[in-house]
């Protein structure tokens, strides 16, 4: 079995506050609109999708907790996990765009090869949005080193 060692580098980068996630982001827009819990019907609905997305439990148990027959009887705006993905999909940012370029090649200038992209700098600030990275991501690096290395 092998054991690691991580050894930070403290001094290697600095970082510049916390950005927001997609939730705190949507938070911010409904405080300063006329509905404020848009796209959903309240702020308790809004506090329990917060909890539901942010919390790590599966789908299957979002779906098993609406059947219970207390959500029967005080149902929030969705049926299922997915209905609540949509809702909260349609009312963030997409990801970041696709670019299109096309290269020729010196070795083959008759034959036009296509490149799809997308902007590193969009990609990641599209990911520190994501609520399952919050409290995971690094911003220094470390090294990993097993005990083979390390003898």
């Amino acid at each position: 079995m092998d054991i690691f060692e991580v050894r930070p580098f403290a001094d290697a980068s600095i970082t510049y506050g916390k950005g927001e996630t997609a939730f705190e982001h949507i938070r911010q827009n409904w405080e300063h609109s006329d509905i404020p819990e848009y796209p959903f019907t309240s702020r308790a609905e809004w506090s329990l999708v917060e909890w539901l997305g942010t919390s790590g439990i599966s789908n299957g148990q979002i779906d098993s907790l609406l059947k219970m027959k207390w959500m029967q009887d005080n149902p929030p705006s969705f049926k299922s996990a997915k209905e609540m993905w949509k809702q909260i999909d349609d009312h963030i940012e997409a990801g970041p765009a696709w670019h299109v370029k096309e290269v020729i090649l010196p070795e083959a200038p008759n034959e036009p090869q296509i490149l799809y992209y997308r902007d590193i700098v969009e990609c990641l600030k599209y990911l520190e949005q994501n609520p399952a990275f919050d409290g995971f991501m690094n911003y220094e690096p470390v090294l990993w080193s097993s005990d083979e290395e390390l003898s």
